[in-house]
Order: structure tokens, then sequence, then C-alpha cells
């Protein structure tokens, strides 16, 4: 035979504190109509919005099902998910931001060597250089080198 607590437990499922004072929860609200299940997340507060001085009904029974204990270690368990996720969302992001980076650096080293001054380059030691550089102030300042190198040689060539 199915006891109140286990039909309650059964539609509120998951409570979970928003507030250091327990005095506010957060519970999943299981219902079905029919054959459709429906669902929605509660903000239950301890004590009426209405009458500070009077109880909410609702935060009492959920309360009464669910003991303290189980709440706080639904709520740890809740906030260790979320501070996974929000992890795990931080390091994709890294990883967009620094794809990003390398794509844009690529395209820069493409820019310069198509450069005629650059392409036409015989200095393979400086073109070599330009292609290791890992950032795009390094390769445009490797860039101007080698060209600052180009017009001095052809300075001189036409002495």
């Amino acid at each position: 035979m199915t006891t109140q607590n286990e039909i309650l437990k059964k539609k509120y499922v998951n409570p979970i504190w928003l507030n250091i004072e327990k005095s506010i929860l957060e519970v999943e609200e299981k219902s079905n109509i029919g054959k459709v299940e429906r669902r929605q997340n509660l903000v239950v507060k301890k004590w009426d919005d209405e009458e500070e001085t009077k109880e909410n009904t609702l935060f009492n029974t959920i309360v009464g099902i669910y003991s303290s204990e189980e709440i706080d270690k639904i709520t740890e368990q809740f906030n260790a998910e979320e501070k996974e996720k929000h992890e795990l969302i931080k390091k994709e992001e890294e990883q967009e931001s620094e794809l990003k980076r390398l794509e844009t650096l690529f395209k820069t080293k493409l820019d310069i060597f198509n450069i005629p001054v650059i392409f036409n380059s015989e200095n393979k030691e400086a073109k070599s250089a330009i292609r290791k550089s890992k950032s795009i102030v390094e390769a445009t300042a490797l860039a101007v080198m080698l060209m600052m190198k180009e017009m001095e040689n052809k300075d001189n060539e036409n002495l």
C-alpha cells in the first residue's frame, strides 16, 4: 500500500534550497492530466507573501516529506552538477577562443605570404620564422623585419 508521503514524493521531486537560511525551496512538481505528464518548477517560500507570520503550507508539506538532510544532499548534488556544467562550458569557450585565435593567426600568415616582397624573398630563415610564429604580433614583426631587409638588399643592388 502506497503511503501519503510516497505519493507526495512522486509529485514533488528533487527539492533544493535556494538560500542559506533554508527558507526558500525549488521543487519540480509532476502532475498527470489524462495521459499527459506535466512538469513545472516551483519556488516555494517558507512564509506566505501576504502575511509574513503565516507559514506556507506547501513549504511545510515538502519539508514534511523530505528530511532537511535529504534536501541538503539533493542540493549539494545539484550544486556539484551545476558547477561541473559551468566548468565544462567554460572549458568549451576557452577551446573555442583558442581555435579562433589560431584561425586568425593562420589567416594572418597567409596574408603575409601574399605580400610580393615576402613571397619572392629568398631568405628562408626569415620565412621559416614567420611560419613558426605563435602570435599575430610576432608574425607581423618578423614580416616587417624581412620586408626591411629586402628593401635594404634592393637599395644595395641599385648602388
